[in-house]
């Protein structure tokens, strides 16, 4: 099937390798990961070239030592002139770099400029600014369609270049490359708090960026205390930055005693504590997606996100939900007052899943 480029066919076998290959992506760091099963089909496909990203500055760490990128760059979301000073800046610099290819991941207006700042004659996204449009058939079926995962989505411009893409689930697994040295801090981190040499490590992670996403305190106390009965496990509970009084509230609710690292540590650092745990309970939010990367099992809460775009991909993983019929809903809405959708989750159905994945 032709695409359109530029008001004419474009063909999917008249591609040329390129030279100088821009990939874009602002968002947050669990929707950067999404995009690795992509990059690593550009890698496959031009094997030769030089692969840049241009990623939001605060979710960069996500993608440090992959080898399918040879650099990043930078692009501050939370600059006081973001819309003015650091467009201008960025563009500057993508300009002179001189790409041949950019691919818009992320299809929003912001991303389509920044691609048309970088002057490479192929630029491949959703908006008129680009060369080769995304068939506007994909968006729509993206909205029509719910159980499209958000893999597919950002596989979707490198169909229209012709690229081959794998939509198996092997396909599309998440990556994240830690360092053997990054490992070792782990290990040490956990040999300082008494837990290195601990059989079974769970790993919990009770907050979300989104206050609606969040399981009850009190269950996850809940499973944490059963874990310690039934396992003797070590219970591990993380939180970011501004997680921190909830990492507390749950170690203080449980009878046992857990460990905590409340927001104390960085992203790299938390994916390389969640790698050496054996199982991670978590709600729907970035975390989910790094265990899932770093080839943690994981049992994922799902409420008002979308299960089918943002599930975890592969068997070893299980996601928890009920239907209502308000969910998904709008992210990031204070709107609802009753948080059914996560309220529904019960501590019995948890733990059962938990029981599937832990060895008797």
């Amino acid at each position: 099937m032709p695409f359109r480029k530029g008001g004419v066919n474009f063909h999917r076998n008249i591609l040329q390798p390129m030279e100088n290959i821009l990939l874009i992506r602002l968002s947050s760091l669990g929707d950067i990961l999404l995009t690795t099963p992509a990059i690593r089909a550009v890698r496959t496909h031009f094997r030769r070239s030089n692969i840049a990203m241009l990623v939001a500055k605060q979710s960069a760490d996500v993608l440090w030592h992959n080898p399918h990128l040879d650099e990043l760059i930078l692009f501050d979301r939370l600059a006081a002139d973001k819309d003015t000073g650091e467009m201008w800046r960025v563009g500057r610099t993508l300009r002179k770099r001189q790409f041949s290819l950019t691919i818009d991941f992320q299809r929003k207006f912001r991303t389509e400029v920044l691609a048309y700042f970088s002057g490479a004659p192929t630029r491949v996204g959703k908006g008129k600014l680009c060369t080769v449009r995304v068939p506007a058939e994909n968006d729509k079926k993206d909205e029509l369609l719910p159980d499209k995962h958000a893999t597919e989505h950002h596989l979707a411009p490198l169909q229209a270049l012709g690229i081959p893409t794998d939509l198996s689930e092997t396909g599309r697994q998440l990556e994240f490359y830690l360092t053997p040295t990054e490992r070792a801090n782990a290990a040490q981190r956990f040999a300082e708090k008494g837990i290195a040499d601990a059989p079974l490590k769970i790993g919990l992670f009770p907050g979300a960026g989104w206050k609606l996403r969040e399981w009850m305190p009190e269950r996850f106390a809940a499973i944490g205390d059963r874990l310690v009965e039934h396992f003797n496990a070590d219970v591990l509970i993380f939180g970011g930055r501004q997680e921190r009084e909830l990492v507390q509230t749950v170690a203080g609710l449980m009878k046992a005693q857990a460990t905590t690292f409340p927001g104390t540590l960085h992203i790299r650092e938390l994916a390389a504590c969640i790698s050496a745990c054996n199982l991670f309970l978590t709600n729907d939010t970035g975390p989910m997606h790094i265990a899932t990367a770093v080839k943690t099992p994981t049992v994922a809460l799902f409420g008002p996100g979308n299960h089918h775009r943002f599930h975890p991909l592969g068997t070893e993983h299980h996601i928890i939900r009920h239907h209502v019929p308000c969910s998904p809903c709008k992210q990031f809405t204070d709107t609802c007052r009753n948080n059914i959708c996560m309220k529904k989750i019960c501590v019995d159905e948890v733990w059962a899943a938990i029981l599937q994945k832990l060895p008797d």
